[in-house]
């Protein structure tokens, strides 16, 4: 986006627009806005350079994880002198007490940007990216820093006149001190971009994530410069997540015929679900990307992002249960409503009839449940309703069947109303407890777990998830029910 086609400027960006910022920074005109804040061009008055300034919004001035966070950024990458990490100029606070960052004003575009425009990158320029990259990231993990949010928005393509393109990593908001004690994201942090997440990041293991992760994070976006492809596509959050966990790649040369067979092992190497199988450092598995690429020495990129560009800096398988996914379903038939046995004329596995049978013999036992969680909500036994909506939700998830699904489908308002009858009021604060250290999570689990760090409420829980609210609700109940979260 160039800066003249921002289309509508917010109210914070006018009050700030023709300031000058601690008699130093003139801000000129805004670039973007993200969840964290503003970003400005500015003009420092007395050099006459222009800069970039990142404004925390100020509806986060008084949050003390997002302010931990900013000053965090600001003083990681004022560490990390390396030419393909963004510089920071300066740090300090507006007169309102708004913290800002001065940082290099880049003219290009992200990769992201151009990706979307092309799909897929020519091998040498997709190579010249990946290798520029770890190069950078090389250098933060030699300072024991590792990105976390490495993605293609957060890869900056620069123009160096007579150079081609040169790489600038941005966005060091969420990076990690290996090593560091559990702070401010929390044990159970998965923040970061589900599509470039490695299995230990996105199942929430927050204490193995070191160097590897951002290996495997440039991994997939190699993969997807090379083939226009994600090797982890999915439909939802938790879709992509559960092929993160447990899916293999295909192999890079089945999507494009013309790549050289060798990155293929190379890729799937730096994607192997166990850390341990990957490359030791990030700069062998650029080494071997290049050798693999066939290109002999990686040549300057030679595609140009499109002219007068300037962005804004800084923006086990589903059948395994998890100990927290709750007991086998007990399907308790009333004799009123209980189905008939199976006759012993149908018992073959090829019996098309013994099928159709059994499915209604499932969708009978749904129901039957759901009538049980009806009645025990009625008679005030809220703990007994959630016990058979969950025997009736899991039923029908492992029986595939149609029925038995439309009736959990029909039924979602009573389900709901189960749910949130058993959490209390949804405006209570709810705080990830010590007990929750340790204890195997499914990815669903993992993500809710991240997204209470920093004390939210439970409606705000729900509004921060892309899982359906009734899902939403049972997760959040089975944590509770677990003693891994608790509300006040």
């Amino acid at each position: 986006m160039r800066a003249e086609e921002t289309l509508v400027q917010s109210p914070i960006a006018e009050s700030l627009i023709g300031k000058t910022l601690r008699g130093t920074y003139l801000i000129q005109e805004s670039l973007d806005q993200g969840g964290m804040g503003m970003v400005f061009v500015a003009e420092h008055v007395r050099l006459h350079r222009k800069v970039a300034v990142k404004v925390l919004a100020k509806h986060l001035v008084n949050d003390q994880h997002a302010l931990a966070r900013f000053h965090r950024e600001a003083e990681i990458i004022s560490q990390l002198n390396h030419p393909s990490i963004v510089q920071v100029v300066d740090f300090d606070a507006t007169d309102e007490g708004e913290p800002y960052l001065v940082m290099e004003l880049l003219s290009g575009e992200s990769l992201e940007a151009r990706l979307d425009r092309e799909r897929h990158l020519p091998l040498v320029d997709a190579i010249g990216i990946a290798v520029q990259t770890a190069s950078g990231l090389a250098a933060a993990h030699d300072a024991s820093i590792v990105h976390r949010d490495l993605k293609p928005g957060n890869v900056f393509l620069m123009r160096v006149p007579g150079e081609g393109i040169f790489v600038k990593l941005l966005d060091f908001g969420i990076s990690k001190r290996a090593g560091a004690p559990r702070g401010l994201t929390g044990e159970f942090d998965i923040l970061g971009t589900p599509d470039y997440m490695a299995p230990e990041q996105a199942s929430g293991r927050t204490r193995e994530v070191d160097h590897r992760g951002d290996q495997f994070a440039l991994a997939v976006i190699t993969y997807q410069m090379l083939t226009g492809t994600l090797p982890f596509a999915g439909n939802t959050v938790m879709e992509v997540l559960q092929h993160v966990l447990h899916d293999a790649p295909a192999m890079p040369s089945s999507i494009i015929d013309s790549l050289p067979k060798h990155l293929d092992d190379v890729l799937l190497k730096a994607l192997s679900k166990d850390p341990a199988l990957r490359y030791i450092s990030i700069s062998a598995f650029a080494q071997d990307l290049a050798q693999a690429s066939e290109l002999g020495l990686v040549t300057p990129i030679s595609g140009a992002p499109a002219p007068d560009k300037l962005q804004p800096l800084g923006s086990a398988p589903p059948s395994k249960r998890s100990p927290l996914s709750g007991r086998e379903p007990t399907v308790q038939m009333r004799r009123s409503r209980s189905a008939p046995h199976l006759p012993p004329s149908v018992t073959g596995t090829h019996s098309k009839d013994r099928a159709l049978f059994v499915s209604s013999v499932t969708a009978e036992a749904v129901s039957d449940l759901l009538d049980q969680a009806r009645e025990a909500l009625h008679r005030g036994d809220t703990e007994a309703a959630v016990c058979r909506a969950e025997d009736a939700l899991k039923l029908a998830r492992e029986s595939d069947d149609f029925l038995a699904q439309r009736s959990v489908e029909g039924s979602e308002t009573l389900l709901a109303r189960i749910f949130e009858q058993r959490l209390g009021s949804l405006e209570r604060v709810v705080e990830v407890t010590g007990a929750a250290r340790g204890v195997a999570l499914s990815p669903e689990q993992a993500f809710l777990l991240s997204r209470l760090d920093g004390g939210v409420t439970f409606d705000e829980a729900l509004d921060l998830t892309p899982m359906p609210r009734q899902e939403a609700l049972r997760q959040l109940v089975t944590l509770l029910r677990a003693g891994l979260i608790e509300a006040r």
